[in-house]
C-alpha cells in the first residue's frame, strides 16, 4: 500500500509500505480525508524524536474494509471515524478513569502506524459508527474537537457564564465553537488578525491586542481561561491576569518553563487545572451526537484540503501557523 513516511525531520516520502492486517478484535479501515493535527507537526518538525520510518496521522473518517476475528456491530463498508488514542485499561489510572493519561496508552501516528496511508487498523472498541447525516469533513474534524469538547465540560462551564480562550489554533477555535452553542460567552485571544477573524465567525467577541487582557476579563467577569496556545507566554499571561476567582485551563502543551506567583494564586483563589485529550468512551459519543444532530459543524474551522500526493506541502504551511484545519484528501 501507499504511505506518507517521515524518514527524518522534514523528510517525508510516498512509498510502499507493510500493508496492515487486522489482528482479533481490530478494524482495517481505508481512510477518506485525514486531518494535519500539532503532534504530526512537532514529529515532521524534529520536535519529538520518531522511531522512522513512522506513519504519522490520527484524524480520519473512511469506512471498513475488513474485521478481524470477534469484531461485532460493526461491517464492512460502514463510515467511521477512530479515537486514535488506546489507554491499556489496566492500570489504576484507567481503572480510576483517567485513562487520558494512561502511561501505557498507545497512540495512532505516534507509536502505531497513522493514517496517512491507503489502509489503517484500529482497536474496534475505539472506531465509532457514523451517522449519516455527518459529512465526511465534520467526521475528520470530530477528534479535535472532541480535545475541546473534553476541556469544556472539564470546567463545569454553564450556559450564561463567560470565559476567555487564549491562542484561536484549531482546538482554541474548536472549543469557541463548542462554548457558544452552549451559550456561553466567548472572549478570543490570539497574535495573529485572521485567527481572529474567525474566532469572530465562530460567535466570539475579539478585542484589541493592546487592551489589557485582565482589566477586560474583570469588567466582563470572565470565570474561566482557557490557555489554548500551548506557550510560556501565554501561560504566563492566563495565571497573571485571571480575575479573582476565576480557574484556568491548561490545554497547551509548552515544554519550557513558566513562572507564576503562588501567594497570588491561593490569596485570590485561582484554581489551576489541565485538560489532556478526551475520556473514553463518554467524549467522542457526546461530541458525534452532537455533530449528528447539527449542533456543531467542526469543519468550519477547516481552511486548507490538499491531494494526498501534496502532503509534505500541506505540512509545512500548518507548521506556519496561519492555517485553520488542513485536511488531506486520501482517496483521489
Amino acid at each position: 500500500m501507499k504511505a506518507a513516511l517521515l524518514l527524518g525531520p522534514e523528510r517525508i516520502a510516498i512509498d510502499e509500505a507493510a500493508e496492515p492486517r487486522p489482528a482479533r478484535g481490530e478494524v482495517m479501515i481505508q481512510p477518506a480525508i485525514a486531518g494535519i493535527c500539532g503532534t504530526d507537526l512537532s514529529f515532521f518538525a524534529g520536535h519529538r524524536i520518531a522511531p522512522y520510518p513512522l506513519v504519522l496521522g490520527h484524524e480520519l473518517s473512511g469506512r471498513v474494509i475488513a474485521l478481524g476475528e470477534g469484531v461485532a456491530g460493526l461491517r464492512v463498508g460502514q463510515r467511521v471515524v477512530v479515537e486514535p488514542n488506546y489507554p491499556c485499561g489496566t492500570c489504576s489510572l484507567c481503572l480510576s478513569g483517567r485513562g487520558a493519561v494512561c502511561s501505557q496508552k498507545k497512540s495512532m501516528g505516534v507509536n502505531v502506524p497513522g493514517c496517512f496511508a491507503d489502509k489503517v487498523s484500529a482497536p474496534a472498541e475505539f472506531v465509532w459508527a457514523l451517522p449519516e447525516g455527518i459529512s465526511e469533513r465534520d467526521a475528520a474534524t470530530i477528534e479535535p474537537l472532541a480535545v475541546s469538547m473534553h476541556a469544556l465540560l472539564q470546567s463545569g462551564v454553564q450556559s450564561g457564564d463567560t470565559v476567555a480562550v487564549l491562542g484561536c489554533g484549531v482546538v482554541g477555535l474548536l472549543l469557541i465553537h463548542a462554548a457558544v452553542a452552549a451559550g456561553v460567552g466567548v472572549i478570543a485571544h490570539d497574535r495573529l488578525a485572521e485567527k481572529l477573524e474567525m474566532a469572530r465567525n465562530l460567535g466570539a467577541v475579539v478585542h484589541s491586542n493592546t487592551d489589557d487582557p485582565a482589566l477586560v476579563w474583570q469588567k466582563e467577569n470572565v470565570g474561566t481561561v482557557f490557555e489554548c496556545a500551548g506557550a510560556t507566554i501565554t501561560v504566563e499571561l492566563a495565571l497573571q491576569a485571571a480575575p479573582r476567582g476565576a480557574q484556568v485551563m491548561l490545554l497547551g502543551l509548552s515544554s519550557t518553563p513558566a513562572s507564576f506567583i503562588p501567594m497570588r494564586l491561593v490569596r485570590e483563589g485561582i484554581n489551576l487545572r489541565t485538560s489532556m485529550i478526551y475520556d473514553h468512551p463518554s467524549d467522542f459519543r457526546h461530541v458525534i451526537d452532537l455533530v449528528s444532530k447539527g449542533v456543531l459543524h467542526p469543519s468550519r474551522v477547516v481552511t486548507h484540503t490538499y491531494p494526498f500526493e501534496k502532503i509534505e506541502e500541506a505540512l509545512r504551511l500548518a507548521g506556519t501557523g496561519g492555517a485553520g484545519k488542513i485536511h488531506i484528501e486520501m482517496i483521489s
